[in-house]
């Protein structure tokens, strides 16, 4: 599985949904259907390389201010939407997380922004697919995130995020 065919299948699943998620997640089904378990597997590693690089406080801090808070379970799922938004919104948070205030996310933000479904499409598939559980990629993770934690208290989020702040931070 090439970068460029994974981010091909997500833009393909974004654009076929209409902005609604569970169209999105069924969209993505369907054309991991049509794949070799192998290709699958293939798929979900490099899904993998993407959370995994994702994983990053500054990332953190913007899901985070988006959501009003973020678990370390929520953080998954936001990564996941992440990567369910296409490369080009992707590498751009990777770039600058502040650029997430470009986007609009409607007044629904806090529960747009985690999709824990997708992080299972291709778990799913394999097995829908071969009628036994998809084997562990056998990859290493990231223990702990990239970069800078930031503090919860005081302005430390407001001052590295003015313009997620902006939008939806704290009165």
């Amino acid at each position: 599985m090439t970068n460029e065919l994974f981010w091909d299948m997500i833009a393909k699943s974004k654009s076929a949904s209409d902005g609604d998620m569970d169209a999105q997640a069924e969209e993505l089904r369907r054309q991991l259907s049509h794949l070799s378990a192998e290709e699958i597997v293939d798929f979900e590693r490099v899904f993998g390389e993407y959370a995994d690089r994702a994983y990053r406080w500054d990332l953190w801090g913007a899901a985070y201010i988006i959501g009003g808070g973020c678990s370390d379970d929520g953080f998954t799922d936001f990564r996941s939407w992440l990567i369910s938004m296409g490369r080009v919104v992707y590498e751009e948070a990777i770039a600058n997380p502040d650029s997430l205030a470009e986007i609009n996310l409607g007044p629904d933000a806090e529960e747009d922004t985690f999709f824990e479904e997708f992080a299972y499409i291709a778990c799913e598939a394999y097995e829908n697919k071969t009628g036994s559980e998809m084997p562990d990629p056998q990859r290493s993770y990231s223990s702990d995130p990239a970069g800078d934690p930031w503090e919860e208290d005081g302005d430390d989020l407001q001052r590295r995020f003015p313009k997620l702040w902006a939008k939806y931070g704290e009165a």
